[in-house]
């Protein structure tokens, strides 16, 4: 894994080296082990290496072809890199045992239209010096993140926002109002856009054409649920195990030590349990537990790594590592993203690095299984008649419901299935994710911040007219992956394991496991059926059936006690009011509310703590730097 930088002049005037080393050197903690930059005419590349496969100086980058034409600065693992090579580059010599190399003679070979044969995740840059274009791509789920600027004279990309306002200072007060109004939706600015009105994320899926005079953009993958497979259980059973284990033996391959994030959860004891049939040696597997029973699953995690015969490392986050944590993580985390499991995910991976520089995961599993509470939601809620009509009356009723802090609690679940009731089904998906209503900006966000609010669902709707035949099921697949799995997830995942550091790889996001599971039968994978039936005689008794737990922290009852305080002062009514985005009055309200226990505001709560940190970091400057 790596970390990927360039800066092309499209007038032809050189770019400075110095610019470069700058932009690598803020992502040094995505690749440790090497670094270089190359100028090329207009045009110049850096990279950071994190050496997983070929551990040589020969997979240096950035990598240039032997005939000078194409440069490459790639960030990623391709796994069928070994098949390609000999399905096409037979007459090519090859100089490493990289898949760099392979990677950047497919591209110099057959061009953009390789991209779908690839199976792995990316982020990549590629320069052709001879006609002058670059071209930006990014793996079919977007686990690799790749962001850009654009102009008639200048085109900039990296790995993370900060490598680029490391050389474009300017950037960094221009927010893009309508990124600042989604992240307080969705918990997270979606791609394309980013809290800057400068910067934007290539979207998963999706390569980027630049010329000197134009653009051009294109998908070469995209999710598909039709037609459905005609299949029976007992077949798809075996395809699923078949799918699974090629899966994971791709993700066993580096010549670096290799370990499991194991949650005590069915979705990585499966991950756990392959891994035990391909390996000989036991393989170190990483959990993190909490002191409050209710959020911890780390007896669990026990028992899995026991049956598989792992070598199981575990950690406790409590008050002390969540405030080690947001000191570590905010300098980092350029992007605000208010999934507070970050933390936790942060702390298991320090752990994990003193032992392995790759780790496998279980995410994607219930965005493609059903898995999560919001699909069996979605068919409830599409079966109550008049549900729009009668939504205020649920409403009223469940905000006379007592307030319980623990982890999903029936009157958080309760409140939440009512607040989504009056939208639309693609919409309350994401009303139901998120912390914040469209009706409740109107509320946090002063009147200048507002005129966005209107457009904020125009990605659930674009994606509700592209799935328009699929299923209620398949719908909310579709709406998960494009939003939630891609911005959230598979976010926190990399920053988390890059701080630290390692690589993470994600088996259930191979896509042709995906496109497998993506095209199953209803029956066969509501509520993670299909994986279910496959692993119940393999897993310790009880895990399979296990409800689905997440990785959330104690936030709530933490800030109505212990965080309290530093809460009121991240959250200054002051200096709110001086910054002029957030209604004062409002989020101190939300404050009291939450204290006095009328309420519960954790989640809205988090997501303005998440934003504050950031915004006083990132764009106040509030660290020294002027």
């Amino acid at each position: 894994m790596c970390g990927i930088a360039g800066i092309w002049h499209r007038d032809g005037s050189l770019p400075r080296e110095s610019d470069l080393e700058r932009m690598g050197e803020t992502l040094a903690h995505r690749g440790p082990d090497d670094h270089g930059t190359v100028i090329l005419g207009s045009c110049g590349l850096a990279h950071r290496r994190l050496s997983i496969i070929d551990l040589t100086t020969a997979g240096r980058q950035p990598m240039t072809t032997a005939d000078g034409r194409f440069t490459i600065s790639y960030n990623g693992e391709i796994y069928n890199y070994k098949e390609l090579a000999s399905t096409y580059l037979a007459d090519v010599p090859l100089t490493s045992s990289s898949d760099t190399e392979v990677l950047l003679n497919l591209l110099a070979l057959r061009g953009t239209e390789v991209l779908s044969e690839i199976r792995g995740m990316f982020a990549l840059a590629l320069w052709d010096n001879q006609k002058h274009e670059l071209v930006l791509a990014r793996d079919p789920f977007g686990k690799k993140p790749l962001f850009y600027q654009l102009s008639n004279q200048r085109v900039q990309f990296a790995s993370e926002p900060k490598a680029l306002l490391s050389v474009t200072k300017a950037t960094q007060n221009k927010l893009d109002r309508e990124a600042v109004a989604n992240y307080f939706l969705h918990e997270y600015p979606p791609a394309p856009g980013s809290m800057w009105a400068e910067i934007r994320q290539l979207e998963p899926g999706s390569w980027l054409r630049i010329t000197k005079k134009n653009t051009h953009t294109d998908r070469f993958w995209t999710p598909h649920f039709l037609p459905k497979w005609q299949t029976d259980e007992k077949q798809a059973l075996g395809t699923l195990d078949l799918l699974l284990r090629r899966a994971v033996e791709r993700r066993l391959i580096a010549d670096v030590p290799v370990g499991l994030f194991l949650s005590g959860g069915l979705d990585s004891a499966t991950i756990g349990w392959y891994v035990s049939e391909l390996t000989n040696e036991p393989m170190h597997s990483f959990s993190v537990g909490f002191a409050e029973q209710d959020f911890d699953e780390s007896p669990h995690a026990r028992r899995v790594a026991q049956h598989l015969g792992l070598q199981h490392h575990e950690t406790t986050f409590g008050l002390k590592e969540f405030k080690e944590g947001i000191e570590r993580l905010v300098p980092l985390v350029d992007m605000p993203l208010a999934d507070a499991s970050l933390l936790p995910t942060a702390l298991v991976s320090q752990l994990a690095s003193k032992e392995v520089t790759v780790v496998l995961d279980g995410d994607g599993s219930d965005e493609l299984l059903a898995g999560y509470g919001t699909f069996k939601a979605a068919e409830a809620a599409e079966r109550i008649p008049g549900r729009e009509a009668i939504a205020p009356f649920f409403q009223e009723l469940t905000s006379l419901l007592p307030t319980r802090l623990g982890h999903f609690t029936w009157d958080f679940v309760l409140r939440s299935f009512v607040r989504g009731l009056p939208y639309s089904l693609h919409r309350r998906n994401a009303i139901w994710l998120g912390s914040f209503t469209d009706v409740d900006l109107k509320s946090l966000l002063m009147p200048a911040w507002q005129a966005q609010v209107d457009m904020l669902f125009a990605g659930p709707d674009a994606v509700a007219k592209e799935f328009t035949d699929e299923t209620i099921l398949d719908q909310v697949s579709a709406l998960t992956i494009d939003g939630y799995l891609t911005n959230d997830i598979l976010v926190k995942l990399d920053r988390a394991t890059m701080y630290s550091s390692i690589e993470a790889r994600t088996p259930f996001l191979d896509t042709d496991l995906a496109d497998f599971l993506l095209r199953l039968p209803d029956a066969l994978k509501r509520e993670k059926y299909l994986l279910k039936r496959l692993m119940r005689d393999r897993l310790p008794a009880g895990i399979v059936d296990r409800p689905k737990k997440g990785f959330g922290i104690p936030l709530g009852s933490w800030l109505r006690g212990p965080l309290h305080d530093w809460a009121t002062e991240v959250l200054d009514a002051t200096k709110l009011h001086n910054q002029g985005i957030l209604n004062a009055r409002y989020v101190t309200r939300l404050l009291r509310e939450h204290k006095a226990g009328r309420a519960d505001h954790r989640k809205k709560l988090w997501t303005l703590l998440s934003w504050q940190l950031w915004y006083d970091y990132w764009v106040a400057n509030e660290r020294g730097e002027r």
